[in-house]
């Protein structure tokens, strides 16, 4: 039988039933902060119990638990919850850009934008192609609308970035029409049980527009949630939970998805930490409640507190990866980040993109069948065969031994003859290669379609910018 079973618990039943109950009485004694009367409307239309003065909405028990007992009988969970699935990564927009061979950071620009969408057509692992910076040649309060059109018109993978404004949501989507696509939109809490008035404005345009809304609140152990593990699950839960309730409020439709992107602070920094043991403990935590409430669910667990890609970080990502991972999550952090969203960093990607590759390499597995096990050819050789120039090898080659691009496997006087490179360097070169031509990128679509969305583009920054 193929592909890798596994799994990894911390909590028993009897903890997590404990940790349901504590979150569903919290929403039901605290509830949200809402600041927007349609949400509101929308929220006690299916149950909630609403203050409108205080515009904050409670889920009472029994709301919620019948709502858990709808999403479970709409979700979708493997047949066999062991097997362990192929992981891939996505892209956070971030506002500096470190440059890791100078090991210098710099604000962005639209130029990163392009050599990032050069980059990531290369990267199998990395399906989406978000913007990896904020463009700040752009005026501030359009740099969403600038990215989304850098993206549409030369990335042929989907990707967006985060989306300002209720009027620039407005533009993104006329944008996305002429695409013919469906967006998101990151429906966030500002942690603890906290949404603006903003995001609720943008969750319910994208709702009536037929878009999708997505979930991650960010719980800070220590800061915003308590400092205890137990804590920071009930906290992230009862956040999960009432955005749950809320999307299926504002859109009319069930997500089963339990996503996240919760940590711990660093209590001598006081700085959120994106790589400590902690976040292992997140990452199984999180995602034994996912499948508590029988739905897939994802973390923040493969990234690191590192700004280069030295031991530390590569221990960090692996570690907290595959913990969580064995747990049961089958989505994990946005890739290329140089430590807790300190900048993005190309080499950076182009490395993530090859763990997730030797990952995915293990999890696949192997069979032992009559052909793989070759008993017949292991007799025929006999005492002292060699099994390098047979048949055998030559068709089973491919699929029994992963051949890395950028992890080196050369002798000592091999890889000094090429230069001493390390890592870090090898990582450099491939990005050059790669994005060697970015500059010179042709449009993925039509000419027609281009221009709509370049009118669209004008109309939004005279509006915006004046």
């Amino acid at each position: 039988m193929k592909n890798l079973r596994a799994t990894v618990e911390i909590l028993t039943q009897e903890e997590l039933g404990r940790i349901h109950k504590a979150s569903i009485q919290v929403l039901e004694r605290i509830g949200l902060s809402m600041p927007h009367q349609e949400s509101l409307r929308r929220c006690e239309k299916i149950g909630a119990i609403v203050d409108y003065e205080k515009q904050t909405m409670r889920i009472p028990v029994t709301v919620m638990e019948n709502f858990l007992a709808e999403l479970r009988r709409h979700a979708t969970l493997p047949k066999d919850p062991t097997v362990r699935e192929h992981l891939s990564g996505g892209i956070s927009t971030q506002v500096f850009v470190v440059d890791y061979h100078t090991k210098a950071r710099r604000l962005g620009n639209t130029d990163d934008i392009l050599r990032g969408i050069a980059l990531v057509r290369h990267l199998k692992n990395i399906p989406h192609c978000s913007a990896c910076t904020i463009p700040s040649d752009v005026s501030p309060n359009f740099t969403d609308i600038h990215s989304y059109l850098q993206l549409y018109t030369y990335s042929e993978k989907k990707g967006g970035t985060y989306i300002l404004t209720p009027q620039s949501a407005g533009y993104i989507l006329d944008m996305a029409d002429v695409m013919g696509r469906k967006e998101g939109y990151l429906f966030e809490t500002i942690s603890p049980f906290k949404l603006r008035k903003e995001t609720l404005e943008m969750a319910v345009l994208f709702a009536d527009r037929g878009h999708d809304l997505g979930i991650a609140p960010m719980i800070l152990g220590g800061s915003t949630a308590p400092i205890t593990p137990a804590g920071i699950i009930t906290s992230l839960n009862a956040e999960v939970l009432a955005c749950l309730f809320s999307v299926y409020a504002l859109t009319g439709r069930l997500m089963a998805w339990y996503g996240h992107g919760s940590h711990a602070v660093d209590p001598s920094t006081l700085l959120c930490s994106f790589g400590s043991p902690s976040q292992a403990l997140i990452g199984i935590g999180s995602a034994q409640m996912a499948k508590f409430y029988g739905i897939p669910g994802g973390s923040n667990s493969a990234l690191t507190d590192a700004l280069l890609p030295d031991f530390q970080g590569g221990f960090e990502k692996a570690t907290n990866a595959i913990f969580s991972c064995l747990a049961g999550t089958v989505g994990i952090g946005c890739q290329g980040i140089a430590g807790a969203d300190q900048g993005f960093s190309f080499e950076q990607l182009l490395l993530d993109d090859e763990w997730l590759d030797s990952y995915n390499f293990i999890v696949d597995g192997f069979e032992a069948t009559e052909e793989t096990i070759a008993q017949e050819l292991i007799e025929r050789l006999g005492i002292g065969g060699v099994f390098m120039a047979e048949e055998h090898t030559v068709e089973h080659l491919r699929k029994s031994w992963w051949p890395s691009k950028i992890f080196s496997r050369l002798s000592f006087d091999v890889w000094e003859a090429k230069g001493k490179k390390d890592l870090l360097a090898r990582a450099h070169d491939q990005v050059a290669e790669y994005t060697a031509d970015y500059k010179k990128q042709e449009p993925v679509i039509a000419d027609d379609t281009r221009v709509r969305l370049e009118r669209i583009y004008a109309q939004a920054r005279k509006s915006i910018v004046g």
